[in-house]
């Protein structure tokens, strides 16, 4: 595993931040059991959660931080772990994955999504599951080469 490999905290396998979740429980004006996972992993009781790769954009980052100031935060462990280990990938000057997406935003795509087809539904064509022609087909979704 490489130094700066995000790990699932559930089955403690490596995980992109375009494949990644943060999801927490919010209840009674206090939040806890945050938890950085893999799409499929996302604990079932969880009820709040955002997308890894909007948190690694830098002012995504900053959102998902200001909205938990003010918070009473019930076990800081989980959430201050999370947050180390997602500053590598939005505080890097030459993030691609961040610029790429920017760009596609931009004009109201995701990334590597042609543009005027709908994307799938999150976690097909994860890695380490099989995104079939038939599965994009379906979705109405067409990906760039090599994407």
């Amino acid at each position: 595993m490489a130094e700066y490999d995000l790990v699932c905290d559930v089955c403690a396998d490596p995980l992109e931040p375009e494949d990644a979740f943060v999801s927490w429980t919010s209840s009674g004006g206090a939040e806890h059991g945050f938890a950085l996972t893999h799409t499929g992993h996302v604990p079932a009781g969880a009820t709040e959660r955002v997308e890894g790769r909007q948190v690694v954009w830098p002012n995504g980052y900053l959102r998902f931080i200001s909205e938990r100031l003010g918070q009473r935060i019930e076990d800081p462990e989980p959430l201050r772990a999370i947050l180390w280990a997602l500053a590598p990938f939005v505080m890097r000057h030459d993030n691609a994955a961040e610029m790429d997406s920017m760009r596609a935003a931009s004009f109201g795509a995701r990334l590597g999504v042609k543009p005027g087809t709908k994307p799938s539904a999150p976690g097909v064509g994860a890695p380490g599951r099989v995104a079939t022609r038939e599965a994009t087909a379906a979705a109405g979704e067409e990906h760039e080469a090599g994407k």
